[in-house]
């Protein structure tokens, strides 16, 4: 009998984006740092934005755009390849070191184990397979992963938190969310799902709501708290 239904954010939470920026630093130098600040602000206001009009892109269109937006703002410029380069790296992202033992022994505790992203599965499908994490996604949803792709809407609108729950047939309050993400920590504890903020950088909660019960600083340290 599992002891929890634990749904992973991907990107921070068990792959480190550094590989990107890295690759960014090579192409425009100097601004490659506030290149990539605003890449990321970019690709999450304009995921919240489009939620609020009640339209939807793609993850995948979202992230060209934000690029786009990032480059115009620093003034640096890349090729059309540069830009197809800088995406594919999100296929080949590797994962954080604590995560191969931490998603190991929390299989082996009875959790079942679900990825639950903004991502597409054209960009989670790979990935998965690339990090060898697949294998412990599996017990539940065939292919590992659930995208907000399913419903078009974008976290943290509660209808995707439920879309988890429902996927894994449970009530959402048996579903724990495991993110590096204030913003989406946020919105699954709002829906009523359990949440628990993996703080990888030592950085700020955000202050619209109190950080959750549990704040761990790796997966081996959720398994033991959940172990406990």
């Amino acid at each position: 009998m599992a002891q929890e239904a634990l749904a992973f954010d991907m990107y921070g939470t068990l792959v480190n984006p550094l590989r990107i920026w890295q690759q960014l630093e090579q192409y425009v130098g100097p601004h490659a740092q506030r290149a990539a600040e605003l890449w990321r602000q970019k690709q999450l206001e304009y995921t919240f934005r489009l939620t609020a009009m009640e339209r939807y892109e793609d993850f995948e269109q979202v992230t060209r755009k934000a690029l786009d937006y990032a480059l115009l703002a620093t003034k640096a410029s890349l090729s059309a390849g540069q830009k197809q380069h800088l995406m594919e790296q999100y296929n080949a992202l590797e994962a954080f070191p604590d995560v191969q033992q931490g998603l190991q022994r929390l299989q082996q505790a009875g959790h079942v184990m679900v990825v639950f992203s903004n991502g597409t599965p054209t960009m989670l499908a790979p990935l998965l397979h690339h990090t060898g994490l697949e294998r412990y996604m599996q017990d539940v949803v065939a292919q590992g992963y659930i995208s907000v792709d399913e419903i078009q809407i974008y976290k943290p609108a509660p209808s995707v938190y439920q879309l988890v729950a429902n996927r894994l047939h449970r009530p959402i309050h048996e579903v724990r969310l495991i993110s590096s993400n204030p913003f989406d920590i946020i919105g699954a504890a709002s829906a009523g799902m359990q949440a628990t903020w993996i703080d990888r950088s030592g950085g700020l909660f955000d202050t619209l709501d109190k950080q959750p019960e549990m704040v761990v600083r790796s997966l081996l340290e959720l398994a033991d708290r959940l172990g406990a």
